[in-house]
């Protein structure tokens, strides 16, 4: 990295990553996440929230908080001076009855009421929105990941229940995209930025930096947002019991 070349985020919270050694795709192994780790200080982001994949049709709650424990401990034993704060929880895919699961509560964001969903690429059927409500009216709070991926007019009968929405980088590269992300924005839907980081590439993190410089007049709302969510959140760093 030129690091005297590097653009610093706007925002000092990244929601949405893919850092734990082994936990899933976005890291094969813990020189990879400590380079993930360096990747983030070096933009100046202060807290990321760690969200391995768990998808229902292959995991099952215990099997996977056991194998992100693992992977949890061994990035924190390599967690360095300088290195960002470190939260724990999940982009769950949304499946059709998926609230009747025993356990989902746990993959909630450790130590809050917030779960990180992501929406099916299939067709997104009656049922699927009566899921995602199932979820809401659990208690927990509903985030929408990247939702930028979608087509606008889903995505608004998917804000339309009420739940909070969460960009990727990609959410302002375009001029619809920025259109209507903006639009989301004003109107108090996004409640999160992240970087849906995989790998150690630099170029990801670029985008996710020229993203958070995109945001102007919105910017203090969504760190003042990203902050409420993590509210009573444990840092990995804190204890071995956070893992």
């Amino acid at each position: 990295m030129k690091g005297d070349k590097i653009m610093k985020c706007n925002l000092t919270t990244d929601f949405h990553s893919h850092i734990l050694p082994g936990a899933d795709h976005g890291s094969r192994g813990i020189e990879v996440s400590v380079k993930q780790l360096d990747l983030i200080a070096s933009y100046g982001i202060k807290r990321v929230v760690a969200t391995p994949h768990f998808y229902p049709e292959r995991d099952n709650v215990d099997s996977f908080l056991e194998r992100r424990t693992e992977c949890a401990r061994l990035l924190k034993a390599n967690i360095r001076e300088g290195h960002p704060d470190v939260f724990l929880g999940a982009e769950v895919l949304v499946c059709d009855g998926i609230e009747r699961m025993e356990g989902l509560e746990k993959l909630t964001v450790y130590g809050t009421n917030c779960i990180l969903l992501e929406m099916p690429m299939t067709k997104w059927s009656i049922a699927t929105f009566e899921t995602i409500e199932a979820i809401r009216d659990m208690g927990l709070v509903p985030v929408m990941a990247h939702v930028d991926r979608y087509k606008p007019k889903y995505v608004e009968e998917l804000l339309s229940l009420g739940v909070k929405a969460q960009l990727n980088p990609d959410a302002f590269s375009g001029f619809f995209n920025k259109k209507n992300s903006m639009r989301w924005l004003s109107e108090g839907r996004i409640v999160a930025l992240g970087s849906d980081l995989h790998g150690a590439d630099e170029k990801c993190y670029r985008t996710f930096a020229s993203a958070t410089r995109a945001l102007g007049k919105y910017t203090e709302a969504a760190e003042l947002s990203m902050k409420e969510l993590l509210r009573g959140a444990k840092m990995l760093s804190a204890g071995a019991e956070n893992a």
